[in-house]
C-alpha cells in the first residue's frame, strides 16, 4: 500500500520540475503530464502514463491498496532522471536557431523568386 502523502510531495516535487525545465505551469498533476509528454524522452513518457493512473487509483481509499510501491517508484525515478537531462537554455536556443533558419530560408526564396521574376521581365 502506498502513502498518500508521500505520493503528492513526489507529485508537487515532479510539478516544480517541469515547471522549471519545460514551463509546463498551469493545470492539475494529470493536464501538466499530458502538456509535457510530448516534450519528455520515451522512457519518462512511459513513466508519465503509470503515474497518471497510479494518482486516480491512490485517491481511491481501497483501490490505493493495489498500487504497487516499487513500480511507483521506478515511474518516478524515470520521470526525474528524464527531466534532469533537459537543458531549459538549449532548448531556448534550439527554437530561437530553428526561427533564425526558417527567416533566412524565407529569405532567400524571395530572393530566388525577385531574380527569377526579373530575369523572366528582361530587367536583368
Amino acid at each position: 500500500m502506498i502513502d498518500p502523502a508521500w505520493f503528492q510531495e513526489e507529485q508537487n516535487r515532479v510539478s516544480e520540475k517541469l515547471r522549471e525545465k519545460l514551463g509546463v505551469r498551469r493545470g492539475s498533476f494529470a493536464k501538466r503530464m499530458r502538456r509535457a509528454g510530448r516534450l519528455m524522452p520515451t522512457p519518462a513518457k512511459r513513466a508519465v502514463k503509470v503515474l497518471t493512473q497510479a494518482q486516480q487509483m491512490v485517491d481511491h481509499p481501497r483501490l490505493r491498496r493495489i498500487v504497487n510501491e516499487g513500480q511507483m517508484r521506478a515511474a518516478l525515478r524515470d520521470v526525474h532522471s528524464g527531466l534532469d537531462g533537459i537543458d531549459p537554455k538549449d532548448r531556448r536556443k534550439g527554437a530561437l536557431l530553428g526561427l533564425a533558419g526558417s527567416i533566412v530560408f524565407n529569405l532567400m526564396l524571395a530572393g530566388a523568386a525577385l531574380i527569377v521574376i526579373l530575369r523572366w521581365q528582361g530587367l536583368i
